[in-house]
């Protein structure tokens, strides 16, 4: 006795009206309560699936990358997502310049106390960054703006000559003569300042630099002094209190706009480069050298995961797109084909 399954023949018109109504039926089954019920214990049963995969039958460090480099094109980035970015970036900062609340109700008080605990690390900014900042001529301008005030007002309110606590109030004690001296003293104090501001600005053109070299390695060599830690944090504390519309006032669509155009040639350059590329592989190497052989549980609970998501919350988030996506025209044509394919098999 033969096991072989006997060949059908069909009509046409019987094939054709088969194939109607299974395409509908997968329509009708593929959408509505009774799949989203079995989307959700699927989503649970693939979840589960995945985590006794093996790590390394999962993620393929060329495929990966390459698929990566494939997909981010420059065409895409600069007609496809640059586009989507700049829209949603538009719309977000809109909404925040209009948002009273502070920075600091967004930060509990648990990342405050991690925050500070970073503001005290004395190597939290390099030196040799600290160094260049402090290399900048405008740094060296600003130093000697101020000690020319400062100098400026200290002759003015502390040379004994001219102050009014000093010789001028001697003069003006003097019975017979004190006019004519104060007078003589003022003509004198006209050709002193005159003979002292560039000297001044010559004294300041070396003193500058040397208070700019000294306060660069002050911050460096003091970035574990209590003051300097205070100092850190205070500002850090001074953000909290400022609300996002105060924050983000000076960013007007003008400045998102460079912003944007900013990190589109910083992605643009990032793609066209080799080395991110290759540290990507190196990287996902790495993890496969050591966690390869392991399921991709393994991994999940040596990373620190305790605990599933909520898998049907997350079944839950993602049916209506899925249930639209099988519901489009598209999946009907797909639907249609696959169908035919079978159906077209039974012909005699």
């Amino acid at each position: 006795m033969s096991d072989a399954t006997p060949e059908l023949a069909l009509p046409p018109e019987t094939l054709a009206a088969l194939k109607k109504k299974h395409v509908e039926f997968l329509e009708a089954r593929l959408t509505g309560e009774a799949a989203r019920d079995d989307w959700t214990r699927s989503f649970r049963a693939g979840y589960a699936w995945a985590l006794g995969l093996e790590l390394k039958k999962v993620v393929d460090p060329e495929a990966l990358t390459d698929g990566i480099v494939k997909a981010l094109t420059e065409n895409s980035v600069k007609r496809v997502f640059a586009p989507v970015m700049r829209d949603l970036n538009r719309r977000v900062l809109r909404s925040l310049r209009k948002d009273d609340a502070k920075l600091g109700d967004y930060v509990p008080k648990d990342a405050r106390v991690e925050i500070d605990g970073l503001l005290e690390r004395p190597d939290l900014v390099p030196a040799r960054i600290v160094r260049r900042v402090f290399e900048q001529e405008a740094i060296e301008d600003a130093i000697r703006d101020m000690l020319y005030d400062g100098l400026k007002e200290f002759n003015e309110t502390v040379n004994p000559f001219f102050a009014d606590w000093g010789l001028p109030a001697l003069l003006k004690r003097m019975p017979i003569g004190g006019g004519a001296v104060m007078k003589s003293l003022g003509a004198m104090r006209g050709e002193f300042d005159k003979r002292l501001d560039p000297e001044i600005k010559k004294f300041l053109l070396a003193f500058s630099r040397k208070a700019k070299e000294k306060l660069a390695e002050t911050f460096v060599t003091k970035q574990d002094d209590p003051k300097v830690i205070t100092l850190r944090k205070n500002v850090v504390a001074a953000l909290y209190e400022e609300s996002l519309a105060e924050l983000l006032a000076g960013i007007d669509d003008a400045a998102a706009a460079k912003t944007e155009i900013a990190t589109e040639h910083v992605v643009l350059a990032t793609l066209r480069s080799q080395r991110p590329k290759e540290r990507l592989r190196q990287g996902i190497a790495a993890l496969l050298e050591e966690h390869g052989d392991g399921t991709v549980g393994d991994w999940l609970r040596g990373a620190g995961v305790t605990e599933e998501p909520d898998l049907d919350a997350w079944a839950a988030l993602l049916w209506p797109h899925v249930e639209r996506a099988l519901a489009s025209p598209v999946s009907r044509a797909f639907f249609e084909k696959i169908t035919s394919e079978f159906y077209d098999g039974l012909g005699g």
